[in-house]
């Protein structure tokens, strides 16, 4: 475990990342598997036009530039524009491994890689080390390792398929365009609330997975 930067109490769980030390060879097989993985989600184009993690040529600077570009051609155009922005909390930790396969099989992943990564995730075991200290070792049945080669993008895959039906349920269409704001006072508040809710109701009927599992998504304002 390390410590995250700029937290104000080191003392708590929250305030340090868990990075799974791994074999070396077995990264070698990872990071080839995460090669086939994204060379076929790319190919075919099985993610969002908005998924920018872990993908060739695209970075967290191309969203912003994307999302600036948006907003200013709504300005011009007299209109106002939004963003609704989700943060997935305790993402790789919270990742099912029925759920995942099931997705990679909806992408049209080969069986092989589909079967490889169930074995990835089945029959983990974890040791933590805090501070030269080593713990008990534990079973892990939920998550991917972060520190993993893999990992990132068996994640962007399990994410993929939330995005329509944020932009349905919010927008009512994919034109980026219809994005629209709420102002403040009671009304925009009630949205908010909603939104939240809305979010994390997704969250779950999408993943499958019960509240002791998933990620809570809370839209940032």
């Amino acid at each position: 475990m390390i410590p995250k930067p700029g937290k104000p109490d080191y003392t708590q769980v929250r305030a340090h990342r868990v990075i799974s030390l791994l074999d070396s060879i077995s990264k070698l097989v990872e990071r080839t598997a995460a090669h086939l993985i994204a060379d076929h989600l790319e190919r075919r184009s099985k993610l969002h036009d908005g998924q920018y993690e872990c993908r060739k040529r695209r970075s967290a600077v191309d969203a912003v530039a994307v999302l600036m570009n948006r907003a200013q051609q709504a300005w011009q155009g007299k209109r106002v524009a939004g963003a609704l922005m989700m943060d997935v909390k305790s993402a790789f930790n919270n990742v099912s491994r029925p759920v995942l396969s099931r997705r990679l099989v909806e992408l049209g992943i080969e069986p092989d890689l589909v079967r490889w990564t169930d074995s990835f995730m089945s029959d983990r075991k974890v040791r933590l080390m805090l501070e030269g200290r080593e713990g008990e070792e534990h079973e892990v049945e939920t998550g991917v390792p972060q520190g993993s080669p893999v990992a990132p993008i068996l994640f962007t895959a399990y994410l993929s398929g939330i995005f329509d039906q944020v932009e349905a349920a919010c927008l009512g269409s994919k034109d980026s365009h219809s994005w629209t704001t709420w102002r403040g006072g009671q009304t925009g508040n009630r949205r908010r609330r909603w939104r939240r809710r809305w979010a994390g109701r997704r969250w779950r009927r999408w993943t499958g997975a019960g509240n002791t599992v998933s990620p809570s998504i809370e839209p940032r304002q």
